[in-house]
């Protein structure tokens, strides 16, 4: 079940790319532990229930249920994964955690273990004829009136089903603490240290060619200016310029003159994406994706889950660099304006183009991906782009946040049909065929019966900010 929940969610590619080691094996780790100790839990209470000669114990069934619970809430990557948290109002996924959900699971696993033994001991004692010492009641009706005893005796049997309540709130409300101490805990790897892994990556020359053409060390021109988007949006709220700056000196890549410039004065210079700005860029489109009032968002497919919900998607719920909560600008400014027939060329891209870390289009932004790239083409088709034009943007920009994926799919081009990537038209590469986890599944199927895996250096945007 923790297997077909997390396949889901979210790939092991992504997964692992996106994640320090450390989160990743102890993740592992301990959602392993939580299943056993899930079997055990299940397993006793199931032969309790069974044996009529020993009754089950409340506290311990309503442990095991909200251990069970939490450990399924916390399955998934930080940001893309753990859509059971919106049932307890948490939105964002994992990252909203103080440590990205691995409390939850280290939570989950104690709650299972705490029924196991109080069940275990509940058994021991009834099968030995051990007969529990006799307790007061913590609630008495006297003479009419209700009187409550307050002692060690009186509380002891309410002590596991305590337990249980209490974790469940300390859970729901430990995004809202980790928001107001600000502990700092990421288990994102830093960009610095992808750009020293794929410095320091050992690759074939072929490899390196094919890498050099889908990540150009030039950069890729994009026909379309940031003009005055990013002051709008600092105007909005939607970008905190501080926290926004902070993040990436502590990422080790601080924001350069232009970008800030870009941020906070405007700027006429077109878009590019290269190596060094294309965390820049996931972010800036992401925070644009969002807040920009657009018919796809008012009446999309996103827009069927309702307004209560809209904040409990990665690409929302995920976003921190704004003032505020995402829910408060989501749709809300109009940031760039399209005539009609603009608005036919950015749908036509919109439910036409995929995204290799789920099978979702454009269309329904839910992730950060995909609040980045509707950005992209809502930009480019203000400015009078084609769809052709913003499907071979689209080619490229993917191609850096996602690299191993665009590798892969550009070695098969040139492989099976003889064709560059330069050559390959961004409309087919963008569709579902090879856009997505089953397309992609289905490229790298192709190459390893032909000899042809290989791996390319790590580098591209997480899941996160």
């Amino acid at each position: 079940l923790y297997y077909y929940f997390f396949f889901k969610v979210t790939t092991f590619t992504v997964f692992f790319d996106s994640n320090t080691a450390f989160y990743v094996w102890a993740s592992i780790a301990l959602t392993v532990l939580v299943s056993l100790a899930f079997g055990v839990a299940v397993t006793l209470l199931l032969w309790q229930w069974r044996n009529q000669k020993i009754s089950v114990n409340p506290a311990d069934l309503g442990n095991s249920f909200i251990g069970t619970f939490l450990g399924g809430l916390s399955v998934g990557c930080p940001v893309c994964g753990a859509y059971l948290a919106s049932l307890l109002g948490i939105s964002g996924g994992l990252f909203v955690f103080p440590f990205q959900g691995l409390e939850i699971k280290v939570i989950s696993l104690g709650l299972l273990s705490f029924a196991i033994f109080s069940s275990t001991k509940f058994i021991y004692n009834q099968r030995h004829g051990i007969c529990e010492e006799s307790r007061d009641e913590i609630l008495k009706v006297k003479e009419g009136k209700v009187v409550f005893t307050f002692t060690k005796a009186t509380l002891k049997p309410i002590v596991p089903a305590l337990v249980g309540f209490l974790a469940l709130i300390l859970v729901a409300y430990s995004p809202a603490i980790g928001d107001k101490f600000n502990f700092g805990v990421t288990f994102q790897p830093s960009r610095t240290a992808q750009a020293n892994d794929s410095a320091k990556a050992n690759i074939s020359s072929d490899a390196a060619d094919i890498l050099a053409k889908i990540n150009p060390s030039q950069g890729f021109e994009i026909n379309a200016k940031f003009g005055d988007i990013g002051p709008k949006l600092l105007a909005v709220g939607a970008i905190d310029f501080e926290k926004m700056k902070s993040l990436y000196e502590q990422a080790g890549a601080p924001l350069t003159e232009s970008q800030i410039k870009i941020l906070t004065e405007g700027s006429d210079e077109k878009i590019k994406i290269a190596p060094e700005n294309s965390y820049f860029l996931l972010n800036f489109l992401w925070a644009m994706g969002i807040t920009n009032k657009n018919s796809i968002l008012d009446e999309g497919p996103i827009s069927q889950y309702g307004s209560d919900q809209v904040g409990n998607f990665a690409s929302t719920g995920g976003w921190t660099l704004g003032k505020t909560e995402a829910t408060k600008f989501f749709s809300r400014y109009e940031i760039v304006k399209l005539n009609q027939d603009q608005q036919a060329v950015l749908e036509d891209f919109a439910f036409n183009s995929y995204r290799p870390c789920c099978s979702n289009p454009t269309g329904f932004p839910d992730c950060n991906h995909g609040a980045a790239a509707l950005a992209l083409a809502e930009i480019m088709a203000s400015q009078g782009a084609s769809a052709d034009q913003i499907f071979e943007a689209f080619k490229y920009l993917n191609a850096f946040w996602f690299p191993q994926t665009y590798f892969d799919i550009a070695k098969y081009f040139e492989a099976k049909d003889g064709k560059e990537w330069s050559k390959v038209d961004g409309r087919v590469v963008a569709g579902s065929d090879y856009s997505t986890p089953q397309g992609w599944q289905r490229v790298k199927q192709w190459l390893s019966a032909n000899g042809l895996i290989e791996e390319a250096p790590s580098s591209g945007g997480g899941c996160g900010v």
